[in-house]
């Protein structure tokens, strides 16, 4: 655990670079499995980056929720290119390999903005569509200009996946958000979006699901995610969790 923590913060640039790439080479965005054996080592590849640039800590925190944890994960430490591409791929291709079908990609500000203006440059790369467009939110809504609280091009007749003649009908839209714990900031969002009757939340990505949980009369665990997903029908997915990707290394 410790060795591969230094490993990870000992990284250089030029090997994070020639990895990233040599994985992008052999994998065809859209047909490659969540369990191939080349999305799991772009995953860990993406652990080491959240390491080397200390984007995650380990130690004793307290979070936002007041609840205590070994880890703190603040994905705003990414800012570098080869992070963010790493993240934008691994989504793009859980979108295309999940066959999940969208209006619009939504970047929950603020540290969704940047993962989705990239993600949609991945999608458009792939030929899959003529253009990809893409939303965000303010987190306070202004008095003067354009004051909506969510912004975009939300008059467009056709977009994305779906031709859309009427403002009436459904657009899809895929949530894009850093960290998924107890579903809040996610909550947050969804009235936001609800606002607009014709948009439709159809997904929602996150880049870790932390795999909060609670135990219930039956001393079982019952994951906060599902609490979530069962009480909005709308499935979250995740590139890490802490489950499969984190747990390992805590001491």
């Amino acid at each position: 655990m410790e060795e591969h923590n230094k490993e990870a913060h000992h990284i250089s640039e030029e090997e994070l670079h020639k990895k990233y790439n040599e994985l992008c080479k052999k994998i065809e965005l859209g047909k490659a499995h969540e369990n191939s054996d080349e999305i799991k080592e772009m995953k860990k590849l993406l652990v080491d980056t959240l390491i080397k640039y200390k984007a995650i800590l380990f130690g004793n925190f307290v979070l936002k929720s007041k609840k205590t944890s070994h880890y703190y994960v603040s994905t705003g430490f990414l800012n570098n290119a080869i992070s963010s591409n790493i993240v934008s791929f691994l989504i793009s291709n859980l979108i295309l390999s999940k066959n999940l079908s969208f209006d619009y990609l939504f970047g929950a500000s603020y540290k969704g903005i940047p993962i989705v203006t990239l993600t949609s440059h991945f999608l458009l790369n792939t030929n899959k569509f003529h253009n990809v467009f893409y939303l965000y939110d303010r987190k306070e809504k202004k008095d003067y200009g354009d004051a909506s609280v969510i912004i975009g091009n939300l008059e467009e007749n056709h977009i994305g996946s779906a031709q859309v003649e009427k403002k009436t009908d459904k657009k899809k839209v895929i949530v894009i958000d850093d960290v998924f714990s107890y579903g809040t900031a996610l909550t947050d969002i969804f009235n936001k979006i609800k606002a607009f009757d014709y948009l439709e939340i159809v997904a929602c990505i996150v880049i870790l699901n932390r795999n909060e949980h609670e135990i219930n009369e039956k001393n079982e665990k019952v994951y906060f995610k599902d609490i979530f997903e069962q009480k909005h029908n709308i499935p979250v997915y995740s590139v890490i969790s802490y489950n499969d990707d984190i747990s390992h290394l805590i001491k």
